[in-house]
């Protein structure tokens, strides 16, 4: 360590010259990183729903569409000419393709096109009423809405939305806005918060939480230096190799923050404890390095093994996570052992005015579970995780992403109210001859079947458009084949009614819309089962459905995911401690934290899904660390004075306090995640605490009652 510390002090200026040069570079990359909303991320790869929705997009184009519901207390001149005033202000956005709404510029009535001006608003309503579920306004509790369907480009973004947004203030009906684009684009508002508000705020608290363990400001700051530098280097590559940024890992720098600054306060307080004791800044650089750098990559390597552990998942935003999280965890490391000597080079005051006075009052009170309480509490654990283990539920779907005070999840339970829905799912039929009445029969006894679940709010059926206009035009049934494709053509042929995106004659395939009454997983599964059992060729597919495919296979992924993690960790720890029997004792608390995680999920009906995963792999990675930072200081003293008892109490007095209050900042620090618009991450801080609560007890309360029976 001497020579290295040597190292830093001859070739300071040009180290200095080098972080500030890679600095800039990394300001430069984070400049060109770029967001990613779309939720085709959170899907498996290669799902065979996928598939299919890339051929319904090449047959019938996007799917991509918004809704603009708007509210009315009545239906009368003003509101009718405020309707039109609306749509007409959609029809006219640059990157809108079509709109389908209840104020056209011509209306289609049986005795032809007239002026949507030249109509009263009660014809308008008559008109509409035997349009039945295909009418455009909804009339619902003495309130009237009128839905409009904005076909969209891929070019629609999120100036698109602000100006949407914007325009529909201006008026004086109240409007909501839903529908999968539009989540996906706020969702860009949301990640924006994230990255700009949250990481400042954890880097606060764990100030905060330092402060109160160092007692001085200023190594405080130097200590979470680090981390916050690894957090800017990890998006600055992030960007330059042109990888963007989700939902989910836009928390990446909260994660660095937390739980790289550890190394950091690890070097500073050896610093300040050496610098207390008279030696200078370079002697006690050394001797500070001398004492934590073996630790120090030890954790770091845990910190990554668990989150590299996440490279089993089969879906490519874990991956990202997974990646960027340990790359993160990483630089961090690095950062602490070229950035905190570099700084501390230049012979700052790190000693506290006063003596910090620390005092952990809960070291005293878990030291009075060794023994058979913490054997009893280890067993209830551990039933409480086999029990609830099978309750646990793997639903993710995109409206559970947004908290219920979000725009977001307003909007969509006013659609859903209203209109059965917001995100439909789709329905391909094929047949040889699309337009007959055959086919047309088929179908219509497809949807009796759906009607007769109670899974199924609204089925948007195009047949049922044509004969709602052959009985506008003559009456009764579509008697034959000829009449049925006289009043297809008749409907394509109308400027109001997109029939070619539910129907290609060309090709004869048919696209039905289905809004479900949820998006479980149950219900998915039951409505794909019931259109397979259909002797037709039809298929059901949708957004939701990849993100099934997902829920379906995460609960193995995750086992396949901890059994690596806990597999690389025993390694790492027959690596460093050298003891078998040690590092098999060391792994045992954080398999108890991960069964006590899995109880918590099923006791509370948080969901396992792609974004509570990470969980675990982060209670393996950073959980180990008190369990090797306790066995190591057990086995250091086991050595010395060969008593086992006297042992276990030393490691414990040394141990406990820096533990409880690491994992404290570590719990308190990722709790700003609490404050997030979005329900993935507050579940994450929540179980988070689990983690960190269950790590801690384990460590300080089983670990010494094994180590007092044990032969080692």
């Amino acid at each position: 360590m001497k020579r290295y510390v040597d190292f830093i002090f001859k070739y300071k200026k040009a180290l200095i010259i080098g972080f500030i040069m890679i600095n800039i570079a990394a300001i430069i990359g984070i400049i060109q990183v770029r967001l990613n909303t779309d939720f085709s991320l959170f899907t498996t790869n290669d799902s065979e729903y996928e598939t299919t929705l890339e051929e319904l997009v090449d047959t019938f184009g996007s799917t991509d569409q918004i809704m603009v519901l708007v509210e009315m207390d009545d239906f009368g001149d003003t509101s009718k000419s405020q309707l039109r005033n609306i749509q007409g202000m959609i029809e006219g956005m640059s990157n809108v393709d079509y709109v389908q709404g209840p104020a056209p510029m011509d209306v289609a009535t049986p005795t032809g096109e007239i002026p949507f001006d030249l109509i009263t608003p009660e014809q308008l309503l008559t008109q509409y009423t035997l349009m039945e579920e295909f009418s455009p306004i909804v009339i619902q509790d003495d309130t009237y809405y009128g839905l409009i369907t904005v076909f969209v480009s891929d070019d629609f973004g999120g100036s698109d939305v602000s100006y949407l947004e914007e325009e529909l203030a201006s008026f004086d009906l109240p409007t909501y806005i839903a529908g999968d684009d539009y989540n996906q684009v706020k969702i860009v508002d949301y990640i924006l918060q994230i990255l700009f508000i949250l990481p400042p705020l954890a880097i606060l608290v764990i100030l905060l939480v330092f402060r109160w363990q160092i007692g001085a400001l200023l190594p405080t700051i130097l200590s979470v230096v680090p981390a916050a530098i690894g957090s800017i280097w990890t998006f600055g590559i992030i960007g330059y190799m042109g990888n963007e940024v989700s939902i989910l890992t836009a928390v990446v720098p909260i994660f660095i923050i937390v739980i790289g600054s550890a190394d950091g306060l690890h070097f500073m307080t050896h610093f300040q404890e050496s610098r207390k004791q008279g030696l200078n800044h370079k002697e006690a650089m050394t001797s500070a390095l001398k004492v934590t750098g073996i630790p120090m990559i030890v954790t770091t390597l845990t910190s990554m093994a668990g989150f590299l552990s996440l490279l089993s998942m089969d879906t490519s935003s874990i991956v990202d996570l997974a990646v960027f999280a340990s790359l993160g965890i990483l630089l961090a490391g690095v950062a602490t052992w070229y950035v905190l000597p570099l700084i501390l080079s230049n012979n700052f005051n790190v000693l506290p005015k006063k003596q910090a006075r620390i005092h952990i009052p809960f070291a005293d009170y878990i030291k009075k579970l060794w023994g058979i309480p913490s054997v009893v509490i280890v067993l209830i654990l551990l039933t409480l995780g086999i029990v609830f283990s099978s309750s646990i539920n793997h639903e993710f779907d995109m409206l559970s992403v947004y908290k219920k005070q979000t725009v977001v999840a307003q909007n969509a339970t006013k659609l859903e109210e209203v209109n059965g829905g917001s995100i439909p799912l789709y329905i391909i039929y094929k047949s040889d001859n699309i337009v007959s009445i055959e086919s047309m029969n088929e179908v219509e006894a497809l949807i009796t079947a759906l009607d007769e679940t109670s899974n199924v709010n609204r089925v948007i059926n195009p047949y049922r458009l044509l004969q709602i206009m052959f009985e506008q035009q003559v009456g009764g049934d579509i008697p034959n084949d000829f009449m049925l494709n006289f009043v297809y053509d008749l409907m394509k042929s109308s400027s109001d009614v997109p029939i070619d995106d539910m129907f290609d004659a060309e090709n004869n395939v048919l696209r039905l819309m289905v809004f479900p009454s949820d998006m479980t997983n149950d219900t998915l599964i039951e409505l794909e089962n019931l259109v397979n059992d259909q002797d037709m060729d039809v298929s059901i597919t949708g957004t939701q459905y990849l993100l099934k495919d997902l829920n379906v296979s995460i609960g193995t992924m995750q086992r396949n995911s901890i059994v690596l993690a806990l597999a690389v960790v025993f390694v790492m720890l027959l690596i460093s401690l050298r003891d078998v029997m040690v590092a098999f004792i060391s792994i045992i608390p954080i398999s108890i934290t991960v069964a006590s995680i899995y109880a918590v999920l099923g006791m509370t009906g948080i969901p396992l899904n792609i974004t509570t995963v990470i969980i675990f792999s982060i209670s393996i990675g950073v959980g180990i660390d008190y369990a090797v930072h306790f066995s190591s200081v057990y086995k250091m003293h086991r050595k010395e004075n060969n008593d086992k008892t006297t042992s276990v109490q030393l490691a414990y007095q040394g141990v406990s306090k820096p533990v409880i209050a690491n994992a404290l900042g570590i719990s308190l620090g990722l709790s700003v995640m609490l404050l997030s618009p979005l329900t993935i991450h507050t579940n994450v801080s929540i179980l988070m605490w689990v983690g960190m609560i269950i790590s801690v007890l384990m460590t300080l309360t089983f670990l010494p009652t094994i180590f007092s029976y044990s032969k080692k």
